[in-house]
């Protein structure tokens, strides 16, 4: 990455006015993120051009003059965007067509992306340089999708109010409005997909959710089981945004920068995953999330999964991931399990752990990820639940 100097080099910031867009998904910053992408601009390694006026012979020159033409020029050999598009929305449904850049720095920020190159999204150069023209269609160039994330099997009680917010994406980064059929009666969908209400009556439901842009819509199907109110459990999965789906921390609680949803450590499922540490330094992440399990229920089960790759080699244990079970004043109840560098595999592997032992009472379930100053090691959570029966 350019940088000569400390008044010299590439930019990068948040907006204190501009509104953020819908296609930008950076949670660091509340309102537009400069840059989008990047291109060559250091004088010293920039464009070499012939010059017969106001020079002789050849030359190198860089910054905002040789940059902002590479990037349209790519634009213009992309194909005509689509006469409603902001094409500025385009690579964010094409990351895997740039090349990511991973070093270098403008300065000091926090968050750190603000001023640091990175994996995946960072200030500086946005989401990479142009790999050909892939990330720089849309329109009439591509088809448009609409992917609706699948909520899985849905459960709830008679006179019991219910939420449940649909995520969905749009290829080419437009907005979207959302309906269904099949609701629970008593429930309803928002433009925005929250469904929300108190269901009226007990019945087997076939909900049917589909996001449209005007142009591309998409759906999914689910089972919604709404039982009469009265003793026993309802089974039901008892977290909140389990699969980070939503695009957005809460109601967990999280190390800033591991919530994910880079290419470089893609998710079980979805789009969204958390990311903890992977940066070969000293380093801890956590998340976590306090849930109430029915003391009328008889067993309660933890599953998640986990992928872990390394740059640490032998058996030796230098980086730690833990799942524990604490108490409403921080105190572990419990350590279901530790991992390490030394358990590193390609892909995911499921994880399931006995939660029984802590029926009728509030805890927080907790994941850290210690790092230490060695070689890196990535642990990446996602597709959460908390069963209860």
């Amino acid at each position: 990455m350019w940088k000569t100097n400390s008044s010299e080099g590439a930019g990068s910031g948040c907006s204190a006015n501009v509104a953020k867009p819908s296609w930008q998904k950076d949670t660091g910053c509340a309102k537009r993120m400069v840059s989008d992408v990047s291109a060559v601009a250091d004088p010293a390694t920039g464009v070499a051009v012939y010059q017969t006026y106001g020079g002789s012979g050849w030359a190198v020159y860089g910054g905002t003059s040789a940059s902002a033409p590479i990037i349209a020029s790519v634009y213009a050999l992309a194909g005509t965007p689509g006469s409603s598009d902001n094409p500025a929305s385009y690579p964010y449904a094409h990351t895997g067509s740039l090349y990511d850049v991973t070093a270098g720095n403008n300065g000091s920020c926090s968050p750190s992306y603000f001023c640091a190159a990175a994996s995946g999204y960072d200030g500086p150069t946005g989401l990479g340089t142009p790999n050909g023209v892939a990330a720089f269609a849309g329109g009439s160039t591509g088809t448009e999708t609409v992917s609706v994330t699948n909520p899985g099997s849905r459960t709830g009680t008679v006179g019991t109010a219910a939420s449940l917010q649909i995520s969905a994406s749009d290829s080419a980064g437009k907005a979207l409005t959302y309906s269904a059929t099949g609701l629970p009666a008593g429930l309803s969908i928002s433009s925005s997909g929250l469904i929300s209400g108190t269901p009226t009556a007990a019945a087997a439901y076939n909900v049917t959710v589909t996001a449209s842009s005007g142009t591309a819509t998409g759906s999914t199907t689910f089972s919604w089981t709404i039982s009469t109110s009265g003793g026993g459990c309802s089974a039901a999965q008892l977290l909140g945004n389990a699969g980070f789906e939503s695009g957005a921390a809460s109601p967990w609680s999280l190390t800033s920068g591991v919530l994910n949803n880079s290419s470089s450590e893609p998710a079980h499922s979805g789009s969204w995953d958390t990311w903890f540490d992977g940066y070969g330094s000293s380093h801890t992440d956590t998340a976590s999330q306090s849930v109430t399990i029915p003391a009328t229920c008889t067993r309660a089960t933890l599953s998640f999964y986990l992928h872990i790759d390394t740059a640490e080699s032998g058996s030796t244990v230098y980086d730690k991931f833990t799942v524990q079970v604490l108490n409403s004043s921080g105190t572990v109840l419990g350590t279901l399990a530790t991992f390490s560098n030394v358990n590193a595999a390609s892909g995911y592997t499921a994880h399931s752990y006995d939660l029984s032992p802590y029926v009728g009472k509030s805890v927080t379930v907790k994941f850290t990820g210690t790092e230490d100053s060695s070689a890196q090691t990535s642990f990446v959570l996602d597709d959460n639940a908390l069963n209860v029966s």
